[in-house]
């Protein structure tokens, strides 16, 4: 490990609270361990720090550079790290309830998370998609219709925007009287709370005798609600470390403002705001694409092991609607010319659909919302050697769904931890279960009907075998019934011409870094707007995305977008001095080939 810049020290050693503005690679996540590990050495017995991010992945690697040094003790009481959103679960909301409600409080990260969408019904209802309850703001149930991309119901939206906030207020209400919180109205209930003279006093006084400082990574996320909580903490004798880069800002769709996070670091004294420069993470020509991304087009001087790679930036052109398959065969290419090892590659996209089309993987709700199709879906993914520990992690989830409906436990919006209480289930006990049942099942399936009929029985066997106690009127047979179509078993009919590769949104993938990444670019009026944001170095949230994604590589970065667009970035590499390379896919892999 190389010794730390004079800005690192800095801010290691700073005697009081900071507000850092960091850059990517820029050492940030090593330095905030350091700081960690000198305060905490002069702390007595029962007083911590809390370290805290936005993300999972942000947290790990915290978790993963403490590792190695022994610092374990930062990661146990009283120290408390983990995300903003278990922070403020932890102890604003679980140990108080919800005011006026006798239920135990369930935070979800957000109403997706249940799946609950507002729809008008009757006559004004609207034929396709509802609306997240999480596009409506958790403290007024007003909504922007601009955050609806789906441009027919923009305008139903539009049009009925009253009745549209009204059923908003209804199933909040509804889903509040029953104990379940968003981590955004969990904000809304703790500012809520704090209003009360008494309440904020007593918790404060817990808060700052637990903790010395609180470091909050990522703080670029911070919406207004989440500023009002640190505001609190410093209120209350608190030292709040801030560290953020407002080029990597992602967060707009839950309210994240970086202008108000500016002026929340007016607070600090002109001594206590620091700064990180230079690039520990990527290669030359990555720290040159990045610049092109943000509003100071000077790059970042690479500084770290990779400061000698010289492989250029890959432009991958491609033709059609959807970016294809071939995208990954050529980015594996290029990272096996680079002797770039498999584990340490990944595609990213803005996007779900873009990235798994890019894999060469189908839409994961295809294939039908039968029973059956739901397990062989889960099952398949689950097998799948590129499939990340989340995307695993929602395959036991449906596996557990499952297995409380078999057992006439389950409700439709209610998330298993609740259900597990509600019922007094171990949730150690169900979740071993849902192991045993995905890792029963068999990971492919021929396409043929005694394939398809041999799959389905396979299933019958594995669940008859967990003998759980079934539901009135429930067999085994009766719920797993083959469906008509064939489609279900497409999942488990992983094609040999592909390869297997981690894949993710970039969102999820923020806080993370890899020797080889493809970010990739959809077709669409979204990437006019990208690129034109671009060309003219304008501030724009799509535009942030793609800086995350472009940020997360280390050695090797790959930019696969659609043909229309590919001389305009062309332009962009030279105008920034970039190098690079174009791929055209039509002619690297060949028409036809998948």
């Amino acid at each position: 490990m190389s010794e730390p810049t004079p800005e690192q020290r800095a801010f290691a050693e700073h005697p009081s609270e900071a507000f850092v503005q960091a850059c990517p690679g820029g050492g940030k996540t090593r330095t905030i361990v350091q700081r960690a590990q000198n305060i905490v050495q002069g702390l007595p017995p029962r007083k911590g720090i809390a370290v805290l991010s936005f993300t999972n992945s942000a947290i790990d690697e915290f978790l993963a550079k403490c590792r190695p040094l022994g610092l374990d003790a930062v990661t146990r009481h009283p120290n408390f790290v983990g995300t903003f959103d278990a922070f403020l679960r932890q102890f604003f909301i679980t140990p108080y309830g919800i005011q006026g409600v006798d239920v135990r409080p369930t935070v979800v990260d957000s109403w997706n998370t249940l799946g609950v969408d507002i729809r008008l019904r009757g006559r004004a209802a609207f034929r396709g998609p509802g609306v997240s309850l999480d596009r409506f703001d958790p403290a007024t149930n007003a909504i922007d219709p601009t955050l609806i991309r789906h441009n027919g119901l923009r305008a139903h939206v539009v049009a009925n925007r009253a009745a549209y906030q009204q059923v908003a207020q209804q199933a909040r209400a509804a889903f509040r009287r029953k104990g379940y919180l968003s981590a955004a109205d969990a904000r809304v209930e703790a500012l809520a709370r704090l209003r009360d003279p008494q309440w904020s006093g007593s918790l404060g006084r817990a808060i700052a005798a637990r903790f010395h400082e609180v470091i909050v990574d990522e703080a670029q996320d911070c919406n207004p609600l989440d500023l009002q909580l640190l505001t609190w903490l410093r209120q209350h004798g608190l030292r709040v470390t801030i560290v953020s880069d407002a080029d990597q800002a992602i967060y707009g769709f839950r309210q994240g403002d970086p202008t108000a996070l500016a002026m929340f670091a007016q607070a600090y004294g002109a001594d206590s705001r620091l700064g990180f420069s230079g690039n520990f993470r990527s290669s030359p020509a990555i720290c040159r694409c990045a610049a092109t991304l943000r509003g100071r087009a000077e790059p970042d001087e690479a500084l770290g092991e990779n400061a000698s790679v010289t492989l250029p930036v890959y432009i991958l052109r491609y033709v059609g609607n959807a970016p294809p398959a071939f995208i990954h065969l050529q980015f594996n290419n290029l990272c096996q010319q680079a002797k770039i090892a498999p584990p340490a590659r990944m595609v990213l996209a803005h996007a779900r659909t873009s990235a798994r089309n890019a894999c060469g993987l189908r839409p994961d709700t295809e294939g039908g919302d039968s029973k059956v199709a739901r397990l062989a879906r889960a099952a398949g993914t689950y097998h799948a050697k590129a499939s990340s520990g989340r995307a695993r992690e929602a395959c036991l989830v449906v596996a557990e769904q499952t297995l409380l409906d078999l057992m006439g436990k389950f409700e439709e919006q209610s998330s298993v931890a609740r259900l597990v209480e509600q019922h007094g289930i171990d949730r150690r006990w169900l979740r071993r279960l849902a192991l045993g049942l995905i890792s029963r099942l068999p990971p492919a399936c021929a396409n043929s009907d005694d394939a398809r009929n041999g799959w389905v029985v396979a299933l019958q066997t594995a669940v008859t075998a967990l003998r759980l106690p079934f539901g009135d009127g429930v067999t085994v047979t009766t719920y797993f019934r083959r469906p008509p179509s064939a489609e279900w078993s497409q999942f488990l009919q992983p094609r040999a011409d592909l390869a297997a590769i981690a894949w993710a949104t970039i969102h999820e993938a923020k806080g993370s870094e890899h020797n080889g990444v493809c970010v990739v670019i959809p077709n669409g009026d979204y990437t006019e707007d990208l690129i034109a944001a671009w060309e003219n170095r304008i501030d724009s949230e799509p535009k942030r995305v793609i800086y995350v994604g472009v940020t997360r590589a280390e050695k090797l970065l790959a930019i696969a977008v659609p043909a229309p667009f590919v001389d305009r970035l062309i332009a962009i590499m030279r105008g920034g001095q970039v190098p690079f390379e174009v791929h055209d896919l039509a002619v690297a892999v060949g028409i036809g080939a998948l």
